[in-house]
């Protein structure tokens, strides 16, 4: 399956016209609008959930995210560009939302969503959880003796 790319014309699709023109006035001289930067961070924040669990491939593509993920990223994406917005208050439904896409990426990065590999996967190079080498099995403690006997 081939991954996409957040776009801020994808952001526009989540996002009023009135809430488009309060985020591409400039925050500062260098940065030209607050879109960029934040998709960015937020493709990269992704892919490392995505890669936390071993089995999990990722796309060649530094900028790809899968397309199941889209829709939940871009309520993320929303949501940081308009707190970013001195005095702009967003509606309590819209908190629900960003709490409820970060609830569905912390199931991604335990591995309970799993995403669709894509057509220029990658294996991930997170180590596992278990360490390589030797397991140390210890046997269970002793079920009889005269303290756990009562006396009998």
């Amino acid at each position: 399956m081939d991954w996409t790319t957040l776009t801020a014309s994808d952001l526009e699709g989540v996002m009023t016209t009135y809430e488009q023109e309060l985020a591409t006035v400039a925050p500062s001289p260098g940065t030209p609008d607050r879109v960029g930067p934040v998709l960015a961070n937020l493709v990269a924040e992704v892919r490392s959930m995505i890669a936390t669990w071993a089995p999990n491939t990722l796309s060649a593509d530094a900028t790809k995210i899968p397309p199941g993920f889209k829709a939940q990223a871009l309520i993320i994406a929303r949501w940081r560009v308009l707190t970013a917005i001195p005095d702009y208050q967003q509606e309590d439904g819209r908190k629900g939302e960003y709490d409820s896409a970060n609830a569905f990426f912390l199931q991604v990065a335990k591995g309970i969503i799993r995403p669709e590999p894509a057509t220029d996967a990658l294996a991930s190079t997170v180590p596992t959880e278990k360490p390589a080498g030797v397991q140390i099995i210890s046997a269970p403690g002793s079920r009889t003796g005269r303290a756990r006997m009562d006396g009998i």
